[in-house]
């Protein structure tokens, strides 16, 4: 083990989560977390609170473990959201969750 470092097993998540976004409220980024149980197809979106898409973070096969994606308050043409309460949402075949989290300028 180099410099006496041990590795630290961190088991894998039993069910799906998605965790609140941290900070919230934020500015200018947060950090959105999810976790898999099994290698499957997901999509992690933000909407508006008109349910207009603002921007997808992730779409396609992620691993079984934990996922850290950060939404720069920027939206899917790169401009820069305005202040106010948005949705995101974990999408996938045998899973839905949607939170809610707010812009502050």
């Amino acid at each position: 083990k180099p410099f006496g470092l041990s590795r630290i097993s961190v088991p894998s998540p039993v069910d799906y989560n998605l965790s609140d976004a941290y900070p919230n409220p934020f500015n200018p980024s947060t950090v959105l977390s999810f976790s898999v149980p099994v290698e499957t197809n997901l999509t992690l979106s933000i909407y508006d609170m008109s349910g207009r898409l603002v921007r997808t973070l992730a779409d396609g096969v992620m691993d079984i473990g934990y996922h850290n994606f950060i939404w720069d308050g920027m939206d899917g043409n790169g401009q820069a959201v305005s202040s106010g309460m948005y949705i995101y949402s974990l999408q996938g075949e045998n899973i839905s969750i949607t939170k809610k989290m707010v812009m502050m300028k």
